[in-house]
């Protein structure tokens, strides 16, 4: 008998074009053909609820876009089905290393490094993960160094799920250009993403260390005031991730924390310490500006962190031609700040992690 009282059916935020869209069984269920590198809809009315939730694990549903403000995207057709999804986004000046972080995070992500605190990882978006894969992990494995994130790209980078104690959580990763976050037109649409973000990165990138007797380098970061004056009334959970502390390794306490290697529990004693050492060594080295999230946010966690183990050089003697890191690819310490925003989120939800980033 059917229902004279349904309820309705749970609303979701699109994480591309953040409309927010009703998430009820539909009629269709799309499948991408990568031969035709296109979309086709299998009209899935009559099948019976195996084969219908089998193709589902693998389709797509297109988002309707009620604003009508973004081109066809289309969304995994299990995304609205199951916890309150995150999106992350990674905010930062061009080549500040957000790519490759990115790329080394989501990899070690892969390679169970969540396991310690009982999350698998698996994507969600078997497409956009393939391609990512590709184009990223294979070429940073081989020592490649990435090119930076072209400007104008308004899709997400990858879409994973998360299991865990605490649910089943679907996670989509923003990474856009630099040049992008520095962008002040309202219309820009590369970060439009911020309406729907529920957490943020904001990647600050290291430099060498400052010479002896030299006061330091001062001045604002636009990247992050930018993004953290369109952020701060969502008073989301952010990280700030000091990148390419490898070129600090020899200096205290930047070598303290590359040592520990990556963690395999929450301790929210010692993420408080390291985020005090990220903080005094942005203030000493005159870098304010990139305290902001710290400051904006009320729950923040700072952390080093080496994607790739030492800089890219060109293949060539004098050191042009393609980038590529001499002694291979070495990441250090990049999952701290995932842990941290998983954390605070609640997708690690111990009484520990209730603590973290917190004053």
């Amino acid at each position: 008998m059917t229902d004279p009282n349904p309820s309705p059916p749970r609303r979701v935020r699109c994480p591309i074009c953040a409309d927010d869209i009703p998430w009820a069984e539909e009629r269709f269920i799309s499948v991408y053909n990568a031969g035709k590198n296109q979309y086709e809809h299998i009209d899935v009315s009559r099948m019976p609820e195996s084969k219908r939730a089998d193709l589902a694990r693998n389709g797509f549903r297109q988002c309707p876009n009620p604003s009508e403000d973004t081109s066809r995207h289309f969304l995994p057709a299990t995304y609205g089905d199951y916890g309150s999804p995150l999106v992350v986004g990674l905010i930062g000046a061009p080549d500040c290393g957000k790519t490759h972080l990115l790329t080394a995070m989501i990899r070690e992500a892969y390679l169970n490094g969540l396991a310690p605190y009982g999350i698998t990882v698996k994507a969600l978006d078997f497409v956009r993960h393939e391609k990512f894969h590709k184009d990223f992990i294979q070429r940073l494995e081989k020592g490649e160094a990435l090119p930076g994130t072209e400007t104008g790209i308004a899709d997400a980078a990858d879409i994973l799920l998360l299991r865990g104690p605490a649910g089943t959580r679907p996670v989509t990763f923003f990474d856009v250009a630099g040049e992008d976050w520095q962008n002040t037109d309202a219309r820009n649409r590369s970060t439009r993403f911020l309406v729907g973000a529920t957490a943020a990165i904001f990647v600050h990138a290291s430099e060498d260390p400052p010479d002896a007797g030299k006061p330091p380098l001062t001045g604002e970061n636009r990247s992050f005031d930018l993004a953290v004056e369109r952020l701060r009334a969502a008073r989301l959970p952010a990280v700030v991730a000091v990148t390419k502390a490898d070129r600090l390794r020899y200096l205290s306490p930047v070598d303290r924390w590359l040592s520990r290697g990556n963690e395999t529990t929450v301790d929210p004693t010692r993420i408080r310490q390291e985020s005090k050492d990220v903080y005094a060594h942005l203030h000493n080295t005159g870098a304010v500006g990139s305290l902001e999230p710290y400051h904006a946010f009320p729950r923040c966690a700072l952390h080093f962190v080496s994607a790739s183990g030492g800089d890219a050089v060109g293949r060539r003697p004098d050191g042009s031609g393609k980038a590529h890191f001499p002694r291979g690819f070495r990441p250090t310490r990049v999952l701290e700040p995932l842990v941290s925003l998983l954390a605070m989120t609640g997708m690690i939800n111990t009484p520990e992690a209730a603590q973290v980033g917190a004053p």
